[in-house]
């Protein structure tokens, strides 16, 4: 009995470590303060004061001349960002990759992209996370002067407030030709259109437009921005003001940051202003030695968003053999926290560009799951109830990512199956995770279904996940192994109650499951002598 209790203790341990008995769903970034950032040993040649604040984001657009454009331009832009520590910056003008690299490993806090054609970005690591970057409009390098627009997904979390940001790099054709004049109105088409197309996504465009906002319609390069209904230009406010032109030597306003409208309605238009380097260096300087343009930054708070954790991707058909894929694919979702969850406006989607927008009130109690399903009709889908149906996403019989994702860009849950290198694949049963406090991202804690439904095929929709072909009694990840691990898992489940959905819980056959079965796979793992 000694024994017993010392792994027991053990065992208790290991629950703790692994977070099994008391789960906790969810994550709060810590924010970092303003103004402790590290960037670089500082020169305080200037101390121009820092725009960061911890619990805003800000966004700088900077043209640096052809950078570089001095022998000491390099130090100059560092001790610049060092001392106002934005959090995302888009250059534009770009000449000398190899300078801009020098650049960017002189700035360590800083992740940096770099187009090849004279745009990039940098972007605060400690605050914000670039998931994906790609140019766009490759059909149109003649309206874009070949300078193609470099577009940039972030997330940002701090504390119960984050975002999903998309970034648009832009560097529109100079020039006051009529032919400049086309191509300019010609790209700001271009970028309309994808802001209408894109409703759902959080757009900022800034860069250096090389036209002003105000000016009349006929005369307006910018116009299809101007006029979109679905923009809004954060810098409209001092477009009109010699005083922040961000081109100095004209003097004109020609540097912009525009919005799409729920991006800037709900952040509350934020604040906007030229940041007058040129003041704090000198204008002949900062001229002759750093760029013709200033730094425009826009700052905004975000507003906190409720989070919800505890869904679980738990159950996949992917591949249904008594109908067809578009009516018979499903996925499960079921609920491991002490709340209730309402999906609604979560976002269902894959890495391939298919998304949908959970429209519906749909709730999910605790240790309950609800079916996300091609088809709601049982007579068309192999019948299953479904509970919801989706539009505009699929899975791939082969490989796919199933991504739960709230509207803010956190990612919830999401699973990616591989064709069966680790994933189960069968035509006809569906993958289902052995158990909801398993990682669900790892294939081999998933298996594929033996318990036939409706017409035909295997799966457990809207039950537990249970098989007709049991494993080994005590193995309860079905590992092929006995050893702590099962423990732990089983200890699990006769906690909360959840053992009937592995079969393998039962250790002692006496019909139920408790501490007794605990003791007896103990004893076992301790004799060596498990599954004999």
């Amino acid at each position: 009995m000694c024994n017993i209790i010392k792994i027991m203790k053990t065992v208790i341990n290991w629950t703790i470590i692994l977070g099994i008995f008391i789960p906790t769903w969810g994550f709060m970034q810590e924010c970092p303060p303003a103004d402790t950032l590290a960037v670089n040993p500082a020169q305080n040649n200037w101390n121009i004061p820092t725009e960061n604040q911890w619990d805003e984001i800000e966004v700088m657009t900077w043209n640096i001349k052809q950078f570089p454009i001095s022998n000491n331009t390099i130090n100059y832009v560092n001790e610049i960002i060092s001392d106002i520590l934005p959090d995302v910056i888009a250059f534009q003008e770009i000449n000398n990759s190899t300078a801009f690299n020098t650049l960017s490993s002189s700035l360590p806090a800083y992740d940096f992209i770099n187009s090849g054609n004279g745009l990039a970005l940098a972007v605060r690591a400690d605050v914000l996370t670039i998931n994906s970057y790609i140019t766009l409009f490759s059909g149109a390098g003649y309206e874009f002067a070949w300078r193609y627009p470099l577009k940039v997904e972030l997330s940002w979390v701090c504390g119960l407030n984050s975002a999903a940001i998309h970034i648009i790099n832009v560097h529109l054709k100079s020039g006051g030709d009529s032919e400049d004049f086309d191509r300019r109105f010609a790209s700001c088409e271009y970028l309309s259109d994808y802001v209408n197309d894109h409703p759902n996504d959080n757009i900022i465009i800034l860069g250096d437009y090389n036209d002003e906002i105000t000016d009349s319609q006929n005369n307006n390069s910018l116009w299809p921005l101007v006029a979109d209904d679905t923009i809004e230009f954060a810098t409209e406010p001092i477009a009109n003001n010699n005083y922040y032109a961000s081109y100095p030597s004209w003097p004109s306003f020609i540097d912009h940051i525009a919005v799409s409208t729920p991006l800037f309605d709900e952040l509350n238009i934020g604040n906007i202003q030229t940041i007058r380097v040129d003041d704090y260096t000198g204008y002949s300087f900062y001229h002759d030695n750093i760029s013709d343009h200033r730094p425009v930054i826009w700052s905004f708070s975000v507003e906190p968003v409720e989070l919800v954790f505890g869904l679980v991707i738990n159950e996949i058909m992917q591949n249904p053999a008594s109908v067809s894929d578009a009516a018979g694919e499903w996925i499960e979702i079921t609920n491991i926290s002490y709340e209730i969850i309402n999906l609604h406006n979560l976002i269902i989607r894959d890495d391939g560009g298919e998304q949908h927008v959970i429209s519906d009130e749909l709730y999910v109690s605790p240790g309950n799951y609800i079916i996300l399903g091609a088809e709601n009709d049982p007579a068309q889908n192999g019948g299953v109830n479904v509970d919801y149906e989706y539009n505009g996403f699929t899975l791939s019989n082969l490989w796919d990512e199933v991504i739960l994702e709230h509207p803010s860009g956190v990612i919830l849950d999401s699973v990616a199956y591989d064709n069966g290198e680790t994933f189960p694949d069968e035509s006809g049963k569906s993958m289902m995770l052995i158990d909801p406090n398993f990682d669900n991202s790892v294939g081999e804690n998933w298996i594929s279904s033996t318990s036939i439904f409706g017409s035909g095929d295997f799966g457990t929709p809207g039950e537990p996940n249970t098989s007709d072909e049991c494993q080994p009694l005590g193995d309860m990840n079905n590992d092929g192994n006995f050893n702590v691990l099962d423990v732990v898992m089983l200890a699990n489940c006769v906690l909360a109650g959840t053992c009937e959905s592995n079969c393998a819980s039962d250790f002692n056959q006496d019909g139920s499951t408790n501490v007794l079965d605990i003791v007896n796979l103990v004893n076992c793992i301790l004799a060596l002598n498990c599954g004999g």
